[in-house]
C-alpha cells in the first residue's frame, strides 16, 4: 500500500493513494449507477464483548488503514487521507425491541466517503442475542475484499485473549497489476490482443420509477435443504449452482420481456493467484457475459446446459481481465483528470446484471464462543433504471437480493420478480 507523508504547520498526516478500481466505484457514483455500500448481517447465537469488539475494530484498522481514512479531492486529484477515526467513530451500539427494522434502518446507509470512516458496524441486541450488522466503502474492496476483511477482524477478535499487545502487520498491494503479473508473456498478449463482450450491453430496462429518498434491500433465503436438492440437480448436469441462478433469471427474464436477455456477471479474478491470495484487500473484479442467444429451450435443463456451456467457456477466457487492466493502466500513466474524463465517457454499465457474492466461510466467520448463525453479504444500492441481482450463502442458505433506490411501487415490482425466481428454482426439484 503506497503512503505519503504531507507536512502541514503543525503536524503531519498521512495519505494513501487511490487505486484504479476505487476511482471507478467512485465513478458509479458520480454517474448515478449505484452508491458505494457493501452490506454485511449477521445473527449470533449470544451477547459480544463489545469493549473487546472495539478494541479488535482498532486493531484491524492499524492492517487496513483505510477504513479509518476519508476521501480527499482538494489536492487536484483524490487520495485517502487518514483521519485517525477510531472505534468509538465505526462502532454503534443498540438495544432494540424489533431488530429487524434497526437492521433495515443501518444497512440502507449509504457510507459518506468524504466524512468517514469508511466502515461502519453496528451491535444491535435483544435480549441474550445480537445482530451484527458491518457496511463497507465499496471503493476499498469487492466482496470478496470484504470477506476477508471480516474474516481478519474475526481472527483479531479470537485471539485478543491470548495476547492482549497483538498487532497485525500493515497490508500492501491494492492493484490489479498483482493479478496480471502472474500470467506468462504468452498469455499476457492473449489477454491484451484478444476479444472480450464486457462492452456488450443489452438495452433492457425494468420499469422503475427510482426514488433517491428510499432505499432498500430486499431478500429471500433458500433453506438448506432446499439449496442441497439444487446443488445435487445441477451436478447432474455438470453444472454449479451458479449456473443454476442465472438459468433461473434468464428464464424469469424471458417470461417479462419475451426474449433472452444478455446478463453480465461478476467475476474475482483472485482465482488467478497462487491460492488466491492477494497482497492487500481491494477490489479484484470483473465481468464475463452470458448470452445464449435467442433460443432459451421449453424446460429448465434446456436452459440450464446452454448457460452452462456459455459460462464454461466465458470462465476460461483470460481476457475478462483486459478492460480492467487497461483501466489501471490509464491511471497510471495519464494525468488523473485525463483518465477519468476517459474512463467516464468510453465505461457502459448494464443496466441488468448479476453478482454471486460466494460463500461466506462458517469456519471463518465466529467469535469464538460467540457463533455465527445466519449470515447473508449484498453488495450496493442500485439507482433507477439499473438493476442486480446477488446471491451469497452461509452454512447452505442461500440469500438472493435486490438493491434499489426506488418507490414502493418498484419495489413491489421487485419482490414479486424475487419470488418468480424462487419459484422457478422450486419447480426444477419439485419442493
Amino acid at each position: 500500500m503506497q503512503r505519503r507523508w504531507n507536512q502541514t504547520t503543525n503536524s503531519q498526516s498521512v495519505s494513501y493513494k487511490v487505486e484504479a478500481w476505487d476511482k471507478l466505484q467512485y465513478l458509479f457514483k458520480v454517474k448515478n449507477i449505484n452508491d458505494h455500500t457493501l452490506h454485511f448481517v449477521a445473527t449470533l447465537s449470544g451477547k459480544l464483548d463489545l469493549e473487546r469488539f472495539k478494541h479488535a475494530v482498532n486493531l484491524s484498522a492499524e492492517a487496513f488503514p483505510l477504513i479509518r481514512c476519508r476521501l480527499d479531492e482538494t489536492k487536484g486529484q483524490l487520495t485517502w487521507e487518514d483521519k485517525g477515526y477510531t472505534s468509538d467513530d465505526m462502532v454503534h451500539f443498540l438495544v432494540s425491541a424489533n431488530t429487524e427494522e434497526s437492521v433495515t434502518h443501518f444497512i440502507c446507509k449509504e457510507i459518506d466517503a468524504f466524512d468517514g470512516p469508511q466502515m461502519k458496524a453496528e451491535v444491535i441486541r435483544k435480549g441474550e442475542i445480537d445482530k451484527l450488522c458491518i457496511s463497507m466503502n465499496h471503493m476499498l474492496c469487492d466482496a470478496a475484499g470484504f470477506k476477508e476483511y471480516l474474516y481478519m477482524l474475526c481472527n483479531i477478535y479470537i485471539n485478543l485473549h491470548k495476547k492482549m499487545n497483538l498487532h497485525m502487520a500493515a497490508m500492501g498491494n491494492r492493484k490489479m497489476n498483482q493479478v496480471f503479473k502472474t500470467f506468462s508473456l504468452r498469455d499476457k498478449f492473449r489477454i491484451l490482443f484478444g476479444k472480450n463482450d464486457m462492452a456488450t450491453i443489452d438495452p433492457i430496462q425494468f420499469d422503475l420509477e427510482g426514488d433517491l429518498s428510499n432505499p432498500y434491500i430486499e431478500t429471500r433465503s433458500i433453506p438448506q435443504e432446499h439449496f442441497s436438492a439444487l446443488k445435487a440437480y445441477a451436478k447432474n448436469y455438470s453444472a454449479t449452482v451458479n449456473d443454476m441462478i442465472v438459468t433461473a433469471y434468464v428464464r424469469v427474464l424471458y417470461q417479462l420481456y419475451g426474449r433472452t436477455v444478455i446478463i453480465p456477471c461478476t467475476v474475482d479474478t483472485r482465482k488467478y493467484l497462487p491460492n488466491r491470495r492477494t497482497n492487500g484487500i481491494c477490489n479484484l473484479c470483473t465481468n464475463l457475459t452470458c448470452n445464449i442467444g435467442s433460443e432459451i429451450g421449453l424446460l429448465f435443463e434446456e436452459t440450464l446446459c446452454k448457460v452452462k456451456q456459455v459460462m464454461d467457456k466465458e470462465k476460461s477466457n483470460i481476457s475478462c481481465v483486459k478492460s480492467i487492466y487497461l483501466m489501471e493502466k490509464a491511471f497510471d500513466l495519464l494525468p488523473d483528470k485525463l483518465a477519468r474524463s476517459l474512463i467516464e465517457k468510453n465505461f457502459s454499465n448494464p443496466f441488468i446484471a448479476f453478482t454471486n457474492i460466494g460463500i461466506l466461510d462458517k469456519t471463518k466467520l465466529t467469535f469464538g464462543s460467540v457463533k455465527v448463525t445466519e449470515a447473508y453479504m449484498t453488495g450496493s444500492i442500485k439507482y433507477s433504471p439499473y438493476f442486480q441481482l446477488a446471491i451469497s450463502t452461509f452454512d447452505d442458505v442461500a440469500t438472493l437480493s435486490i438493491n434499489l433506490y426506488g418507490t414502493e411501487s418498484d419495489r413491489s415490482k421487485l419482490s414479486l420478480f424475487l419470488d418468480k425466481l424462487v419459484t422457478e428454482l422450486q419447480n426444477t426439484i419439485l419442493i
